[in-house]
């Protein structure tokens, strides 16, 4: 054996297989049989070669063994010629030539010979490269067309959601309005309004005694709506207070109190328009020196 390689046998069929160290280090020690294709590790089953037996020593050659030995050459004779045909027997020549082949074979029968030691050896392992293939599980299936259409209806359903609990805003532009005045006219939408009191500013605050009746005053205000759209009229909460500042009287007024729907949409502010409102109180008496204007959302 040589020293770069060693003899392994597959335990499947048990083929034997010369392997070299380079043919090792290239799969880590795994081969495949070339007989089964079975793979497995050559170093577990290398096998070892057996160690030469001890030649007994020759006992005395005597005539019962040389006559032994003559027979045996004989047998071996036989055996080295060929079947002889009974209508056409052998001519002494061939015999002879036979005999001669088979007792000092020449040079040339010799290498044929070692041709065909040689190509019953133990053969050698190709080894080859085979790419890793990644196979998918069973349990992995295709896409199931109800997955497809259960996510369009999810996304559908949270843009719904979207457009009705926000449409007090989207329906004041210009984008989402024609949407929703379709989808109005089948089903109660109840648009809210839209109500910004910030947007509301007081441009004077003026009071003054009432003209017809006594302990009354009148308070006029001057309203204008500063946001780019139209909104409900706010309520006006007035409160006074004495020097200490101690809360003295508050009332809060509703736009149907001060104003005659009759002549104006309550829900409806003109935008930038300066609105002039009259109020007429009770008088707080002589401790409500001071006083105090807030708009608040109206009561829709």
């Amino acid at each position: 054996m040589q020293n770069n390689s060693i003899i392994t046998q597959c335990p499947s069929c048990e083929t034997q297989f010369r392997v070299t160290q380079g043919q090792l280090k290239v799969a880590n020690g795994q081969v495949r049989c070339g007989a089964c294709l079975a793979i497995f590790c050559a170093v577990e089953y290398e096998q070892k070669p057996k160690s030469a037996e001890p030649t007994p020593p020759q006992k005395a050659t005597t005539g019962k063994v040389r006559e032994d030995e003559a027979t045996n050459a004989f047998e071996k004779l036989k055996l080295a010629l060929p079947l002889a045909d009974e209508k056409n027997p052998p001519k002494p020549d061939e015999i002879a030539t036979t005999v001669s082949t088979a007792t000092n074979p020449t040079n040339k029968d010799k290498k044929e010979i070692i041709q065909t030691v040689s190509a019953s050896a133990v053969p050698t392992l190709t080894i080859e490269a085979e790419p890793v293939v990644l196979n998918r599980s069973n349990g992995a299936k295709a896409s199931s067309p109800w997955w497809f259409i259960g996510c369009v209806l999810a996304i559908i359903t949270l843009i719904t959601q979207h457009l009705w609990f926000n449409r007090g805003d989207l329906y004041w532009t210009h984008t989402y309005r024609p949407l929703y005045d379709t989808v109005c006219q089948h089903i109660d939408c109840q648009i809210p309004t839209r109500v910004n009191t910030a947007k509301i500013t007081n441009q004077q605050f003026l009071i003054r005694p009432h003209s017809e009746i006594a302990d009354a005053i009148t308070i006029d205000l001057v309203l204008i709506n500063e946001a780019n759209h139209n909104q409900p009229y706010p309520a006006l909460h007035i409160a006074f207070s004495d020097l200490k500042g101690r809360p003295v009287a508050s009332r809060t007024l509703q736009p149907e109190s001060y104003l005659d729907r009759s002549v104006v949409n309550l829900k409806s502010m003109p935008t930038h328009q300066p609105i002039q409102i009259s109020l007429d109180l009770m008088s707080p008496g002589i401790r409500g020196i001071n006083y105090q204007l807030e708009l608040l959302a109206p009561a829709l």
